[in-house]
């Protein structure tokens, strides 16, 4: 008996959580958050609360109640059964993004996660620099412990002690994994992200094919055709096919961007700003080449120059010495020579004056080594030769324009267009900070991360599954439209519902 059971994923834009059962064999494909139903439920100022565990997100649907795939901590708080034995086999991981990997949190240490290296050093990067209460991606830390001191009282549980590895199988493309009763294949493919993959899973019962998400028109698009060739030798029982936009037929190509972005840069004075998507290295090439082709410096901030460092030795992304690293003042703002600070005994002192480590008090450990190298700018540098640089800034950062105070200049938005109410009003707000500081002239350009409707058909028309069921799309209804004349049986199944191979 083998059957696919969807917990997420199924008339939404993300939110996997696909488990494939074959004979005593469990494993999912990915495990991630559904952005729409979070944002029906959440919002920046009302979070799911940490003391309550795993109730929180089972109360709205957003975590699947299955036995004995939770970590211990949080069932023992909440007075759930921990079986000794994981429920599941394995995940495999597709990808980083947070639709597809960030409830991973959840899940216990023992189930191990099949993933990519560069899979690995984005989740590696995120559970290091984000900010919150559920990024236990790499290390499990255990919460609601205490321990004894040496004064034989209690404490919580905290730090390097509270950490458990989770058991992280990287894969090499291409090479088949058993996994118990399946054998698995991890297919490199391209998306706007490192490290993407799909997966081919071959049973004694028929194979599936699980293309997590993928495009044809990135730096990358040779994987996607070899995925393509290696999936239709599969002869695939089910197809299971993202279709996020099935409904457009046009592309802008990783290409045009670089082009387009080029054109306007050359013929742009002052500072140029711009905003793509931070794990997007792809992205981060194509705004290296046009600063070095146009004799300027690009500017990361610290998480990107953190990813960049973890990608140096496997990868042929830029340096982070071919970088600049933009250094924002934090808390006392001691960085800078331009604001003072009281020294007992002394009288007021430039920031900049005071010891090395009060300077670095300001930041996170993991911010601190990049304040010493040679290659960091500050909004002082920045703010006396704007001409010099390309500066990438996201909307948590427009307050650095506050400092930079740029005379001129231009704003290029690298990332998808906003769609919901909420993202309409964000981006409305982005466009009074960039008027009142002179960056009036708002260029849109961005290559999406996803196939649209020809070439998913072509994808579909090349593999030739027995079946088909569309997933991380809110038009299934179009694939029909798409592949009504291949003699291919299309499944469209509820959160919940389970098809038989």
């Amino acid at each position: 008996m083998t059957s696919i059971t969807f917990y997420g994923g199924i008339n939404e834009i993300g939110g996997n959580k696909i488990l494939l059962e074959h004979k005593n064999t469990r494993i999912f494909f990915d495990f991630g958050m559904s952005f729409n139903t979070y944002k029906k439920y959440f919002a920046e100022f009302l979070q799911p609360r940490k003391c309550n565990a795993l109730f929180d997100f089972f109360e709205f649907g957003l975590l699947p109640k299955l036995n004995g795939i939770y970590r211990k901590d949080y069932c023992l708080h909440c007075s759930l059964e921990y079986p000794e034995k994981p429920f599941a086999n394995a995940v495999l991981l597709s990808h980083a993004h947070i639709d597809h990997s960030s409830y991973i949190h959840f899940l216990r240490e023992d189930i191990p996660i099949y993933c990519t290296k560069e899979t690995f050093l984005i989740l590696k990067a995120l559970e290091e620099t984000s900010i919150g209460s559920f990024t236990d991606y790499i290390n499990l830390k255990k919460s609601f412990h205490f321990v004894k001191t040496t004064r034989q009282t209690y404490k919580r549980l905290d730090g390097e002690d509270s950490k458990i590895s989770r058991k992280f199988v990287i894969v090499e493309p291409y090479k088949k994994y058993q996994l118990d009763e399946v054998e698995v294949q991890a297919v490199p493919v391209d998306h706007s992200l490192p490290g993407a993959c799909a997966f081919v899973i071959y049973t004694d019962s028929g194979n599936l094919v699980y293309t997590g998400d993928f495009r044809f028109h990135g730096r990358k698009r040779e994987l996607t055709r070899k995925f393509v060739k290696i999936a239709k030798r599969a002869k695939p029982e089910i197809m299971l096919c993202e279709g996020t936009r099935i409904d457009e037929t046009s592309n802008v190509t990783e290409e045009d961007v670089e082009n387009k972005s080029k054109e306007i840069i050359s013929s742009s004075n002052g500072l140029i700003v711009v905003n793509y998507p931070i794990r997007d290295l792809d992205r981060l090439v194509t705004f290296y080449n046009i600063a070095k082709d146009s004799n300027k410096d690009l500017v990361v901030n610290l998480k990107q120059a953190f990813l960049i460092e973890l990608f140096e030795k496997i990868s042929n992304y830029p340096k982070l010495k071919e970088v600049s690293i933009y250094i924002d003042r934090k808390g006392w703002g001691l960085t800078s020579n331009e604001f003072y600070v009281f020294l007992e005994d002394v009288g007021w002192i430039k920031g900049s004056e005071v010891e090395q480590r009060h300077v670095e008090a300001d930041y996170k450990i993991w911010e601190r080594r990049f304040l010493s190298l040679k290659n960091t700018v500050s909004y002082k540098e920045i703010r006396e030769n704007p001409s010099n640089y390309i500066f990438r800034c996201d909307n948590f950062e427009l307050n650095e324009l506050i400092d930079i105070k740029p005379e001129k200049g231009i704003y290029i938005r690298s990332m998808t267009e906003p769609f919901s109410e909420d993202m309409i009003i964000e981006e409305n707000r982005v466009r009074n900070w960039l008027s009142h500081f002179n960056l009036s002239s708002i260029h849109q350009i961005h290559a999406s991360g996803h196939a649209g409707g020809p070439e998913i058909e072509e994808i579909i028309g090349k593999i030739e599954p027995e079946r088909l069921v569309p997933i991380h799309t809110e038009k299934h209804e179009l694939f029909k439209e798409y592949i009504s004349d291949l003699g291919i049986n299309i499944v469209v199944p509820i959160e919940g519902g389970k098809v038989e191979l």
